[in-house]
């Protein structure tokens, strides 16, 4: 893969963000890393002007359990904004929780590409390319 992506990691964990960019990193894959720690956040970085549509990520890492809204509020929210949009980001749950409704949940939504469970890894990430980003 030639082209770099742009990622957006949805997670309140400071240290999980840091491992997490530290493996995106390692991969070569990445034009630029975004986090969000709230969904609220997450969606004033997606909302936001300032943002050319180049720049808006390709693929999303999002997690669950957030303080606040969580990441199905995320998707809820993000589904207002992004109806019709065709060149959406490939989202995937990253999350800690071993609850199965989670993931069966998430393998019903359209939207999500996929669910993982943390933590993100070079093998994790070279399989989302091969499949989602491939020319």
């Amino acid at each position: 893969m030639s082209r770099k992506l742009n990622v957006l990691l949805i997670d309140d964990d400071a240290t999980t963000n840091f491992l997490h960019k530290r493996t995106l990193n390692k991969t070569q894959l990445t034009r630029n890393i975004e986090v969000a720690e709230t969904v609220q956040e997450a969606l004033n970085y997606w909302k936001s002007p300032d943002y050319a549509e180049q720049d808006k990520p390709e693929l999303i890492f999002l997690d669950l359990n957030l303080p606040g809204l969580t990441g199905w509020d995320f998707i809820d929210e993000y589904k207002k904004i992004e109806s019709g949009n065709n060149n959406p980001p490939v989202i995937f749950i990253l999350t800690a929780s071993v609850n199965y409704d989670d993931e069966k949940k998430a393998n019903g939504i359209a939207e999500i590409a996929g669910f993982r469970r943390k933590p993100l890894t070079v093998e994790m990430l070279d399989e989302i390319v091969k499949n989602y980003f491939s020319s």
